[in-house]
């Protein structure tokens, strides 16, 4: 494959650092854009290894490198270049969740539901690398291939507990990606440098972000474990959230939104919507969740905070 499409870095970088993927808070395209004709920035490893890390020796001096760089640029200054660093160390120093991680790939048809799908159904990034790994030697052409098929954890051994929402689309092209030898051969290990190829699937040229040695980042970013909390009817009866409209506002530690979404109903809530109404029982907040920690309060619905959900969640 072709490295770095550069017409179409911009829009590949803005994916892995979306908000939905490594969420890296305050930068825009036209800041992107900046970064890569400046030769600041290639791959989305490259901020993370200057403002993920802070060891002493080098690892200091080139972050202050960087930090003067970017400064100088049109538009930047000190004060923008300082919040880009502080929210790369805060993303470095909490880390991802899993269908961030999984998201942030820019596997084709692999949005944010099926990430979520595919991590809860995984648990961690090991086991999700290694069934790419063992997806790369299924033959989908030899239809007497009698090997372990690929993506068990999605399809089930029979197809009789397949995951709903991931469908033969989506399967297709996390074969397709499992298929790119240098991108599984490197991806081993818990913590992932990204980088681009320009591949050509399903007869359409797309950008993949895929993986260059893990060990550069492996000291900038972690993949969290997900969550995946299930319970039986019996269980929900004492319930905090049994038959409760739970709201979610801000980012929560270690567990993703749509992963608490599920869990609250797991453990009987009646819905989980986007917004605050007459109807909402619970506001669980979270970073940067203020305004409808506000709007909350001010409606007298209850809210509770991150560390108490958590402590609420592993009871």
């Amino acid at each position: 494959p072709q490295l770095l499409c550069q017409p179409r870095a911009v829009n590949a970088l803005a994916y892995a650092y979306s908000r939905a993927g490594l969420d890296v808070k305050g930068i825009s395209k036209s800041k992107l854009q900046q970064l890569i004709d400046n030769d600041i920035i290639r791959f989305p490893a490259d901020l993370f290894l200057a403002f993920g890390d802070t060891e002493e020796g080098n690892i200091i001096a080139k972050k202050e490198e960087m930090l003067q760089k970017i400064s100088e640029l049109p538009g930047w200054g000190t004060l923008s270049s300082q919040n880009l660093a502080d929210s790369i160390w805060t993303v470095a120093s909490k880390g991802i969740s899993l269908p961030r991680f999984i998201y942030s790939l820019g596997i084709p048809f692999i949005g944010t539901q099926a990430s979520q799908l595919i991590a809860t159904s995984y648990k961690n990034v090991d086991d999700f690398l290694r069934a790419l790994d063992d997806a790369s030697s299924f033959d989908e052409s030899n239809i007497t291939d009698k090997g372990p098929r690929p993506f068990v954890a999605l399809t089930g051994d029979d197809e009789s507990d397949k995951v709903k929402g991931i469908g033969p689309v989506a399967l297709a092209s996390l074969l397709a990606f499992s298929k790119e030898k240098v991108l599984i051969d490197a991806a081993k290990g818990n913590d992932i440098t990204l980088f681009f190829f320009n591949i050509t699937t399903f007869s359409s040229t797309l950008i993949l972000i895929i993986f260059s040695p893990p060990q550069e980042l492996a000291k900038a970013i972690k993949v969290h474990d997900e969550v995946a909390v299930q319970f039986s009817d019996d269980n929900n009866i004492h319930s905090p959230f049994k038959g409760m409209t739970i709201v979610f506002t801000g980012t929560l530690p270690t567990i993703s939104r749509s992963a608490a979404q599920n869990t609250v109903k797991a453990l009987g809530a009646k819905s989980t919507p986007n917004t605050i109404s007459k109807s909402t029982d619970i506001v669980v907040v979270g970073d940067k969740g203020g305004k409808k920690a506000k709007q909350a309060e001010e409606m007298g619905v209850k809210v509770i905070y991150a560390d108490e959900f958590l402590k609420l969640i592993e009871r």
